[in-house]
């Protein structure tokens, strides 16, 4: 944990959009109570002892809460006298007060911040011992995008309250869509005539994200299609595959460079023409991004970069 304040820190998807339309022209609310429990997440998980389990997850829904308030006593109190808490880099934290020190560090040099638990498994080693497994999402009001970690929580029981014992995170490097959950919703941009309409939402029963576009001129819509963002697990990196009504396909592998998303884009126009670009995401908050493309080819021409467009929310995700 560097100077011990990064706690829970984590270190083509318009090409057929906003650069369809630039390219002719020219000839993603944070949710602290999002503590799910996935049934059948985990193998072997039981399903017994329902009062043990809500209490455990009602634990991680005030522990959240204290997050979102900047509350660093009320944080570290979730963890016994004392208990451990192990970042992603590996340092190790003894004891509440070291903890509750931590999460003060925290709160002051990264104010406003929020965070959700995604409980994925809780299981129930002995009577007064409980494992919760999940991830861990930290979202800004800010530009910075949000981040996850995988988490393993070891509870004791003490007094008849679940108490943290250990903690672990890891992980933080790796792509996740939960990164990208903050793009669930509706979303509008445009450039003098042209507007183009995103939705994305997070497929319940499938790893991923879908979206559907349509781009109007003149209130007329010209074209729309497709989109569906997963995790190419061969290479372990997030990977979007977009689908135009009119044939046009295309593909694009997303990577994190600070506070923007670049993705690598290629595909085939309705028309037969090999396109290729990097595009842009950057954030500016919560509710408002700029996209733009560089280094576009369409066939055997070069187009210029296009200027950032705005894209705001119109409607929060779930």
């Amino acid at each position: 944990m560097k100077n011990r304040v990064p706690l829970f820190a984590a270190g083509g998807l318009f090409a057929a959009v906003v650069a369809g339309w630039i390219s002719h022209g020219n000839g993603q609310t944070t949710r602290t109570e999002a503590v799910q429990n996935k049934s059948g997440s985990a193998a072997g998980d039981d399903q017994d002892r329902p009062a043990d389990r809500e209490a455990i997850r009602q634990a991680a829904r005030e522990f959240a809460d204290a997050f979102a308030k900047g509350d660093a006593k009320a944080a570290a109190a979730h963890w016994t006298d004392r208990g451990e808490y192990q970042d992603d880099s590996g340092e190790l934290l003894r004891g509440r007060a070291e903890i509750e020190k931590t999460f003060a560090d925290h709160f002051k040099y990264k104010p406003g911040g929020k965070l959700e638990l995604r409980v994925h498994s809780i299981r129930f080693p002995s009577k007064d011992s409980a494992v919760e497994e999940g991830v861990i999402r930290v979202v800004s009001d800010g530009k910075q995008f949000p981040s996850s970690t995988l988490y393993t929580s070891i509870h004791v029981r003490e007094d008849g309250k679940w108490k943290i014992a250990y903690s672990r995170e890891w992980g933080a490097g790796q792509d996740r869509l939960e990164d990208l959950e903050w793009l669930l919703g509706s979303w509008k941009g445009s450039v003098g005539g042209n507007q183009v309409v995103l939705i994305f939402e997070r497929d319940e029963k499938r790893p991923y994200i879908m979206g559907r576009f349509a781009k109007t001129v003149d209130g007329k819509v010209k074209e729309q299609g497709t989109m569906r963002i997963g995790i190419d697990h061969q290479r372990g990196q997030i990977r979007s595959w977009t689908f135009d009504d009119d044939g046009g396909h295309g593909q694009a592998l997303w990577l994190r460079d600070g506070n923007n998303w670049v993705m690598d884009a290629i595909g085939v126009g309705g028309d037969g023409l090999d396109h290729e670009s990097v595009n842009i995401i950057g954030r500016t908050n919560n509710n408002e991004f700029t996209w733009r493309s560089i280094d576009r080819v369409v066939g055997d021409q070069e187009l210029p970069d296009t200027a950032p467009v705005k894209l705001v929310r119109t409607q929060q995700g779930r």
